[in-house]
């Protein structure tokens, strides 16, 4: 293995790990505003405050991340379906992102807490299915 080939494998690993770190800042402040409660300010205020950390995990996830798994997924058709799935399944969480954090009518409104419990089970299938599937894949690249 080459030194180049072993600095950019560490790298990868790194993002992984640094990925699944972001994860459980997400998750933590999730669980944070459920705690302090969803339908109090305090727990708005939570959810809020997560958004910049939200939207900048997952811009890094689209730029780092699954920029290397569909340059692998060119000469890979498994990889390809599968990151095909994972592309329909990010579109909508993103834009549901944007909504979510957007619209100042459900932030101030009655169904903020409804809200944040959809936004909250979308996040926490997204991440399920992305360490179980998308990492595991991502790491058979760099062995």
């Amino acid at each position: 293995m080459s030194q180049n080939t072993y600095m950019n494998n560490i790298k990868m690993i790194e993002l992984v790990e640094e990925l699944k770190k972001g994860h459980s800042l997400v998750i933590e402040a999730l669980k944070q505003a459920r705690k302090l409660g969803i339908d109090t300010k305090e727990g708005q205020n939570e959810i809020l405050s997560a958004k910049d950390t939200i939207l900048a995990h997952m811009k890094k996830e689209d730029e780092e991340f699954y920029h290397v798994l569909r340059k692998a997924a060119e000469s890979n058709g498994k990889l390809k379906e599968l990151i095909a799935e994972f592309d329909n399944d990010i579109n909508e969480i993103s834009r549901y992102s944007t909504e979510f954090f957007d619209n100042k009518n459900v932030a101030m409104g009655s169904n903020f807490a409804s809200e944040v419990e959809n936004f909250i089970a979308i996040l926490d299938r997204r991440i399920l299915r992305e360490e179980t599937f998308l990492f595991k894949e991502f790491e058979k690249l760099n062995q």
